[in-house]
């Protein structure tokens, strides 16, 4: 049985990806989703307080709809950008790129990079059988709730009186957050609203320590769950309860762009123990900020839009602003200028109209039906509910000069306990970009019977075809365990058994960086000397 309810921070019945941001010249566009689809929660840590942006994802009837999530102290709400998550995800995805001879045409250009696949009610105040309303109100879309309990059953008894869609299995799932005297945020969409309104919500506390509350995110979850933390602070965020896990690069499909990185990063974490995370970015966010600034924080002026009364006019001066045709703009479109009844009846598609209104200003001027143009309430619409959470959005990564991107998959069985982030000033930045020299080693005119000699940076090489990467050894590099200061325990090191794979494959360790493809040489004494001497450095780190 499917149920509505989305449990914790990051899931929901049924994964959405969010729109790649492009530019597409309209209001409705045609857009490619982001291959890397998970559930996502931005973390703003400054000093005792987080600002917590959470990504609902949805699939399903709108009346259903129903989100409750746990939260260490009481928290302050409003709605905020989808396009944070568009941005961070497009610039700290895990990109491979390879380094191509020129030995023959590749069978990608040089410098090509490829992103891999990586989600009835009381009217507020008071107590209710153990449950107390500590506020109702209504932000953004949603009916917004916020609440305490002294007992789980009172409090899956409350939310299912008030029109929450909550299984049984909720109540001991709920019990160990009630004895820790959590508050919850239980959201539904306001009666007029679908699910296309649907917003990321953003949730302000008191604490010192992102925490994802896992636990009740099993109730719904489906397997290898992909779920990704950005954390924004002074340093990199690591795992404290969770170990830290780095991909075997050997198993990545490098002549795919790295399609199977996603299967490659689940099993790793699976070695791991299945409860782990990657590093997939670490570094500054001065870039990023300033990016995200000049891609969606422009000069908007919706005050200006006021002055328009006509919504042709009005729509003209929105795309000369640069407003960009996402869920949030494309409602408003269809509430402040419905289509003409005249032109519905003609079968004119919706995106034709409002991508090229202006060809159609006289069947809307003829319109009986209607009603007077609103530019003021349209323009006071798009101030809070467009240009308000990307000014939120601006202001948080310029807030924070750090940002850490963590990456995990989990299976419901394993979401037994709730993963919490500490800081190590002493963790090296991370870059997404991996990078390996590719030669072929033969040009027939079959690409998929080409064998390539892949050369990562630490000088290991191994020789693959297209659609055949290396299928063997480990998943995980390396496992192992931080705490908030120096290096990392080593729980696992796999590399000496990844080398003795690849050498079984014909690979090895190069004496030298030749670039040119040509068979490493040289007498076997100097090559045990090469891999003792690798091994020795790689016990030591």
């Amino acid at each position: 049985m499917r149920h509505a309810v989305v449990f914790g921070a990051l899931v929901a019945i049924g994964v959405l990806s969010a729109p790649r941001a492009e530019a597409c010249g309209g209001f409705f566009c045609s857009q490619a989703p982001i291959d890397q689809a998970g559930e996502r929660i931005v973390f703003g840590v400054n000093g005792s307080s987080i600002e917590a942006h959470i990504q609902i994802q949805y699939q399903g009837e709108a009346k259903k709809f129903a989100w409750v999530v746990p939260v260490q102290a009481k928290p302050t709400l409003s709605v905020g950008s989808a396009q944070l998550f568009t941005y961070l995800d497009m610039v700290t995805q895990p990109r491979f790129q390879l380094q191509w001879d020129q030995s023959c045409q590749p069978l990608f250009p040089p410098g090509t990079v490829f992103s891999p696949p990586a989600a009835e009610a009381d009217s507020g105040g008071g107590q209710d059988g153990g449950v107390v309303v500590v506020s109702r109100e209504d932000v953004g879309p949603y009916d917004a709730a916020t609440l305490t309990a002294d007992d789980a059953v009172a409090l899956r008894e409350w939310l299912t009186t008030n029109g929450y869609d909550i299984p049984e299995a909720a109540g001991e799932a709920l019990t160990p957050y009630v004895g820790n005297g959590y508050y919850f945020v239980a959201l539904k969409l306001q009666q007029d609203k679908d699910v296309g309104d649907l917003r990321p919500i953003v949730l302000k506390s008191e604490s010192n320590r992102p925490c994802v509350p896992i636990r009740l995110t099993a109730i719904a979850a489906r397997p290898d769950m992909p779920i990704i933390a950005y954390v924004l602070a002074q340093k990199r965020a690591i795992p404290m309860n969770y170990r830290h896990v780095l991909i075997n690069p050997t198993r990545v499909d490098w002549l795919g762009g790295g399609r199977n990185y996603p299967m490659v990063a689940t099993a790793a974490v699976d070695e791991a123990g299945g409860r782990a995370f990657l590093t997939e970015f670490a570094g500054s966010s001065t870039s990023f900020a300033q990016g995200f600034a000049q891609n969606f924080g422009r000069g908007y002026n919706t005050a200006a839009l006021s002055a328009f009364p006509h919504p042709v006019d009005f729509t003209q001066q929105m795309l000369y602003q640069g407003f960009l045709g996402d869920s949030v703009v494309q409602g408003l479109l269809r509430k402040y200028i419905p289509m003409p009844a005249s032109l519905v009846s003609q079968g004119v598609p919706e995106s034709q109209f409002y991508n090229f209104m202006w060809n159609y200003r006289s069947a809307i001027d003829s319109d009986p039906g209607r009603p007077a143009f609103d530019a003021q309430g349209f323009a006071q619409a798009l101030e809070t509910q467009v240009v308000e959470p990307l000014k939120g959005a601006t202001a948080l990564l310029n807030a924070h000069p750090y940002l850490t991107r963590l990456y995990t998959t989990m299976s419901a069985q394993e979401m037994t306990v709730d993963p919490d982030f500490d800081f190590n000033s002493d963790a090296p930045d991370v870059s997404n970009v991996f990078t390996a020299k590719a030669h072929y080693e033969s040009c027939q005119t079959d690409f998929s019977q080409r064998e390539v000699r892949i050369e990562l940076p630490d000088g290991r090489f191994f020789f693959t075809k297209f659609n055949q990467p290396v299928t063997q050894g480990p998943n995980a590099e390396r496992v192992e365990q931080y705490s908030d200061v120096g290096a990392p325990l080593v729980i696992q090191d796999n590399g000496p058994a990844i080398l003795g794979v690849i050498q079984g494959l014909g690979g090895g360790i190069a004496t030298q960086s030749c670039g040119c493809g040509a068979t490493d040489a040289g007498s076997a004494a100097l090559l045990t000397l090469v891999l003792g001497a690798w091994s020795l450095r790689r016990r030591r780190d």
